[in-house]
């Protein structure tokens, strides 16, 4: 009995520290706050993805172009396997008619992971049978230890440890509020280079420091996995009657000239033809209708700042309602490359 009551104290004592430690360092969760104003808000438009997606596309404009209401999920560093279970939890009561969900190329490639942690742990945030479906295929077979202890107790980590606190104790933050979104990114220090307007849109305001972005080279291989979860979210679209069109967001024109973005363009061109689904790039959206320099980026990865992403965003709107979305692009990357400053 002695020994039982050790083990059991010991058990205890860890499961308290354990809580302890991810509450001191677990980073406050975005994902968490957009997924909730996605599921209570009066809304029939989804905008998905990652970073580029998240100031690329400002949902006040296409609510105005299209008269459809529209709310942003997209989210950094999230793996498209999540995007398939974000899109089931947002769409729980079955409301949504349309999701415009954004390829980023650099989350496709095969050395590309798919951490389902970080503000990318879905477990807590998932609702009915949907959670073990997401604990089996996604946390399990990834990285396990994520699902209860999401940080690294680095030097760097303890020093946020108030900035932590402060965003998880703030009011809007408990309550889920759109708002609470300020104190999340104060915490990652986004809001020096973004602002935060509601409705899961980061105004890009500020040129950030260099962030360690270097050329990479697309090779026409991606991880099967994504293929797998696009086909997944296709399905998942047609059965609930949602239109589902894929846009790549325009980036910086230097990173056009030293990379080979045709070739990329090619690939999701032909991959998402071959499934049925809409795909416009606006890489090669025509000058006249998205002049672009490098110094409408905040920075070389292709993060916009709000006045391109304005301009992106009424494009798309153009697009969505024309009879002839052609028009409005260049049909090859030549004519792409000819027409940068």
């Amino acid at each position: 009995m002695r020994t039982f009551r050790r083990i059991l104290g010991f058990v205890i004592i860890f499961l308290i520290s354990v809580g302890i430690f991810t509450f001191l360092l677990t980073p406050p969760s975005g994902i968490r706050v957009l997924l909730h104003q996605a599921k209570e808000g009066n809304y029939d438009t989804l905008i998905m993805g990652e970073s580029h997606a998240e100031c690329g596309y400002n949902p006040y404009i296409i609510t105005e172009g299209t008269g459809h209401e529209t709310v942003s999920v997209a989210r950094r560093i999230t793996p498209i396997n999540n995007i398939y279970y974000i899109l089931q939890e947002a769409n729980v009561d079955d409301k949504y008619k349309t999701v415009i969900l954004d390829i980023d190329p650099y989350y496709w490639r095969l050395d590309q992971t798919r951490d389902p942690g970080q503000d990318m742990n879905l477990m807590p945030y998932i609702t009915g049978a949907k959670r073990w479906e997401y604990f089996k295929n996604v946390v399990w077979p990834d990285r396990f230890v994520k699902l209860f202890c999401d940080y690294q107790l680095t030097w760097e980590n303890i020093q946020k440890i108030p900035n932590c606190v402060r965003a998880k104790l703030d009011k809007e933050y408990i309550e889920n509020n759109d708002n609470a979104m300020n104190a999340v990114n104060m915490y990652l220090k986004s809001d020096t280079a973004f602002t935060y307007e509601g409705r899961g849109f980061l105004r890009g305001v500020n040129r950030a420091p260099d962030l360690g972005w270097e050329d990479w080279e697309f090779k026409g291989d991606v991880e099967q996995s994504n293929i797998d979860s696009l086909e997944q979210i296709k399905a998942y679209c047609d059965e609930h009657g949602i239109k589902l069109i894929c846009v790549q967001s325009a980036l910086i024109p230097s990173r056009l000239k030293t990379q080979n973005m045709g070739d990329v363009h090619d690939y999701f061109d032909n991959m998402l033809g071959a499934m049925g689904i809409e795909f416009y790039d606006f890489n090669y959206g025509k000058w006249e209708y998205l002049y672009r320099t490098d110094n409408d980026y905040v920075d070389m990865d292709g993060h916009m700042m709000g006045d391109i992403a304005d301009r992106q965003s009424r494009l798309l709107v153009e697009v969505m309602k024309s009879d002839n979305p052609e028009q409005y692009f260049y049909s090859n990357y030549d004519e792409v490359l000819a027409n940068l400053d």
